[in-house]
């Protein structure tokens, strides 16, 4: 029996934000009353006629490990739905406003950090997750498309995808951007997507990371951010997302 039998197919959606103004955001979009948004922790919404968990998790990958765990100990879930804001490394591809999905996760934090101040972990004998035939020391392949597939959920036309990091503290200086970028080909930066992805690869569950544009990563100027456009863009994003035939 394959994952999503054993999940049961009318197990709710689990949509994860990093913090609550995010979850408002995507939610706004939506015709039917605002649920109650917790501070954080989980609470259960309907959205467009399906069961959803809402999440929000705090910021950071410490957070978003924390209380996806506890979510996923509790809960039933036929998917994790990951939105918020990000950077982006490349403005031409990525631009401000832009919806960006994750074909790959980096923690960009792991590993043996040497005289550039990146973490190399192509060295490092501490996988931080073996399942499935794979495993993940610093960063882990994803596959928008089945994942949306396997949760009823109907991704953009177009929409622009590439490889996301996650960092436990964000990029402040263009140099640093510059590094990063071409260590790992990165294309966003956020600060949990990495820890949602390994927690849901470990109980074998979907997962899907898509977020909008808000800033040129390591550009600290915010008169130069798209923040509260990339704040709105959530909630057509996630109307959009979830509009498509339902769970399979």
């Amino acid at each position: 029996m394959d994952d999503t039998a054993r999940r049961g197919p009318q197990a709710p959606l689990a949509l994860v934000t990093a913090t609550q103004g995010e979850m408002r955001a995507a939610l706004a979009g939506l015709s039917s009353p605002e649920p109650e948004i917790p501070a954080r922790g989980a609470a259960m919404a309907r959205l467009a006629g399906r069961e959803t968990l809402l999440i929000v998790t705090g910021v950071g990958p410490v957070n978003a490990a924390l209380e996806l765990g506890a979510a996923l100990g509790r809960h039933e879930i036929s998917g994790v739905l990951n939105l918020g804001v990000a950077g982006s490394f490349d403005l031409d591809a990525a631009p401000l406003e832009a919806a960006v999905a994750a074909d790959a996760e980096v923690y960009a934090d792991y590993g043996v950090v040497g005289p550039d101040g990146l973490a190399d972990a192509s060295g490092f004998a501490f996988p931080q997750l073996r399942a499935g035939g794979q495993s993940v020391v610093q960063r882990i392949g994803l596959d928008p498309l089945a994942a949306a597939q396997a949760m009823g959920l109907t991704l953009p036309a177009g929409l622009v995808s590439g490889t996301a990091i996650t960092v436990a503290g964000i990029t402040g200086c263009p140099e640093r951007a510059t590094a990063l970028a071409g260590r790992h080909g990165a294309l966003s930066e956020s600060m949990e997507g990495f820890s949602l992805a390994l927690g849901c690869a470990s109980r074998g569950v979907p997962f899907l990371e898509v977020r909008t544009i808000s800033n040129r990563v390591g550009e600290r100027d915010r008169a130069k951010w798209k923040l509260e456009q990339a704040l709105a863009g959530l909630g057509a994003l996630l109307a959009g997302l979830i509009a498509g035939p339902g769970p399979r």
